[in-house]
């Protein structure tokens, strides 16, 4: 009671307000209201700022889109169509390699490939690379089977690849044969993201003729692939690995067409392809090869290595032949036995691996092949002694059977000579103790002062360093020193120049090793009075046509003034006359000025050399044979140089006394 009490009587004191001054005390209606706020004077004002604006807003939406379908309507006519296509490089063909007499080398030819389309069968996660989708997969299976390969192959490849070039196709059969190229063409539509393509390829009209020049194919790989990717190369290309092809690329690639494909929305081709771009026409090479010379020279180291086997050097079945303009350095032959098959490598995709990973497969014995040169190295002895003035030019000294040198007793092959020898005579019969007596000159003023001749002159005449010629690989060989001894070996023995050393090398025996084309360098310099060539197989330039564009330069290296010539000149006429080679030469029709070698090699039978020239007093032709394991150089090497000039001077070669089995006289 007293609760409810208590709120009646606070009900009782909350009494209404009275309502404002003014007010009748009555609710107005809506419509009164609405008609007091349109008569307000900023109404007005207020609706036509807002239909100004709704107003401009729709004109800027008409306008844009007028824009974009009639101003603007060509650009995204054509990002929508470049939406809808693909543009993908056309590899041109490359230019044509011909001989000094215009005979077809390497051709152009085109070959079929498989490449496929990464984005249409898998693709790429960051920092796991490509991975083909489960249909891609089965594509690639299915592709794998026909072309008798690993599916896991197959993937790798195009792994590789999208790793380098992502937006391109990847060939993951660079050669498909014709049975898979008809299973491709048929099975379009069950091998989305497949097809052929053509790309460039070589023919060889001369057969394996000129590999070791000429070089090989091959897909660029990764390494020169970053180097080149700003000159304009890309995954797939076909580049030279090897040879002119590797030297000359540039110039023999031609420039990628452009073409653009119609694609669906899953990246297949959705019509035909159409040509933007087209390939550019390549340059081609002529060279200073001359193929016929070329082929003698190889048929000339087969009849060397018959020749050394009849003599009892079943050891020999290799060599190598330079023959050479003494006066520019061309390069008419270089000839390696044996050599690789080009036709084969350009056609065996497995041929082709093994000879690039084995470099022994791809050796050219002539600029790679290192060896001592025997008593080929005697007339670069003999200027060095002149030259430095050790040795005058009418002096003689004792040719005898041996010469002791400390406890070592050095011998001569000749165990019956005993005279006094001008050099002339010391060189037609390859006198050894006579060059010991040189090296022990040169050793005693070695000791005194430190003066290096017999090296000096070595290197000016070209040996021990690479001769430049415009052909990757070249080895510089050695012409041994003082100090390369002690850089060369720990074994302090080992370190330490001796008489001896000097002995071994006024022979061309010992640590001194060279190449058969730094030898032909040399003897090019005593042929021509002392200038230094530069060897070369490039000569010009060539267009489509086959028309010279540009002569290529190859100035000489350097220019010696050279003392000992017309002696040097006289003993090698007298060596090919009637000395060492005087079976061979003494009745070819031709002059020629020739020293025999026999270069004493670390295992099995000695190495037989011929280094000359002709006609010894005009020379036009520079010839080195080499015949590994030979035997004596009049013996092996000397015959198979006679077939080289033969072939050059347009005369029919001849049996000699030689190639019938007979012994020669001397070295």
């Amino acid at each position: 009671m007293a609760d409810r009490g208590f709120a009646t009587a606070g009900a009782a004191e909350r009494t209404p307000e009275p309502p404002p001054a003014g007010a009748t005390g009555r609710v107005r209606p809506l419509s009164v209201v609405e008609a007091d706020v349109r008569s307000s004077p900023g109404f007005a004002l207020r609706i036509g700022v807002l239909v100004a604006i709704a107003t401009a807003a729709f004109a800027a939406l008409g306008l844009r889109l007028w824009s974009l379908a009639v101003i603007q309507a060509p650009r995204y006519r054509a990002l929508a169509a470049a939406q809808a296509a693909r543009v993908e490089r056309l590899q041109g063909p490359r230019g044509a390699i011909v001989d000094r007499a215009g005979r077809l080398l390497a051709g152009a030819q085109g070959r079929l490939a498989v490449e496929v389309d990464p984005a249409a069968l898998g693709h790429a996660r960051p920092g796991r690379g490509w991975r083909p989708s489960p249909r891609g997969r089965a594509v690639l299976r299915r592709l794998a089977a026909a072309a008798g390969m690993p599916t896991s192959r197959l993937e790798a490849r195009v792994a590789r690849h999208q790793a380098l070039e992502p937006w391109l196709p990847a060939v993951v059969v660079p050669r498909a044969p014709a049975f898979l190229a008809a299973y491709v063409a048929e099975r379009r539509r069950e091998l989305p993201g497949v097809r052929l393509v053509v790309l460039p390829d070589r023919r060889y009209p001369q057969g394996g003729l000129g590999a070791e020049f000429l070089g090989l194919l091959g897909e660029i790989d990764a390494v020169r692939l970053r180097a080149l990717h700003d000159a304009g190369y890309r995954s797939g290309d076909v580049v030279g690995r090897s040879g002119v092809e590797a030297v000359y690329d540039r110039l023999l690639r031609s420039r990628p067409g452009l073409e653009r494909v119609a694609v669906d929305a899953r990246g297949q081709p959705a019509g035909p392809a159409r040509v933007v771009r087209r390939a550019g026409a390549p340059h081609g090479l002529r060279l200073t090869i001359d193929a016929r010379l070329q082929r003698t020279a190889v048929r000339a180291i087969r009849h060397g290595i018959a020749l050394a086997r009849a003599h009892g050097h079943a050891d020999a079945r290799a060599g190598a032949a330079v023959a050479l303009d003494p006066r520019t350095g061309a390069v008419y032959a270089l000839a390696t036995y044996p050599s690789f098959n080009e036709v084969r490598a350009a056609h065996d995709p497995a041929y082709l691996a093994r000879l690039l990973r084995s470099p022994a497969g791809l050796l050219d014995r002539a600029t790679q092949g290192l060896y001592p040169l025997g008593s080929t190295f005697k007339p670069v002895v003999a200027e060095a002694a002149l030259a430095s003035g050790l040795l005058a030019p009418g002096s003689a000294l004792l040719c005898d059977p041996a010469l002791r040198v400390g406890d070592v007793v050095f011998h001569n092959v000749e165990s019956g000579v005993y005279a006094y020898m001008t050099l002339p005579e010391a060189l037609a019969v390859s006198c050894d103790t006579w060059f010991y007596r040189l090296g022990l000159a040169f050793y005693e003023r070695q000791a005194r002062s430190g003066r290096l001749d017999l090296q000096r002159w070595a290197r000016a005449l070209g040996l021990g360093a690479r001769t430049g010629i415009d052909l990757p690989g070249e080895a510089a060989g050695v012409v041994p020193t003082p100090g390369w001894l002690r850089r060369s070996f720990s074994d302090p023995w080992l370190r330490i120049w001796y008489p001896g050393t000097s002995v071994n090398l006024s022979i061309g025996q010992g640590y001194l090793t060279a190449t058969p084309l730094q030898l032909a360098v040399a003897y090019a310099a005593l042929a021509n009075g002392g200038t230094v060539v530069r060897p070369h197989v490039a000569a010009a330039v060539l267009d489509a046509q086959g028309n010279v564009v540009r002569r290529l330069a190859f100035p000489p290296r350097r220019r010696l003034h050279l003392t000992g010539l017309g002696a040097i000149r006289a003993g090698l006429y007298a060596a090919a006359h009637t000395g060492t080679s005087a079976s061979t030469f003494a009745s070819f029709p031709v002059p020629v000025a020739g020293k025999t070698g026999t270069a004493e090699a670390p295992q099995g039978s000695s190495h037989s050399w011929y280094a000359s020239w002709a006609p010894s007093d005009r020379p036009r032709l520079v010839v080195v044979v080499l015949i590994e394991h030979g035997g004596f150089g009049a013996e092996a090497a000397a015959p198979a140089a006679r077939d080289i000039y033969a072939a050059f001077f347009g005369h029919r070669a001849q049996v000699t006394e030689a190639s019938r089995g007979a012994l020669p006289a001397g070295r």
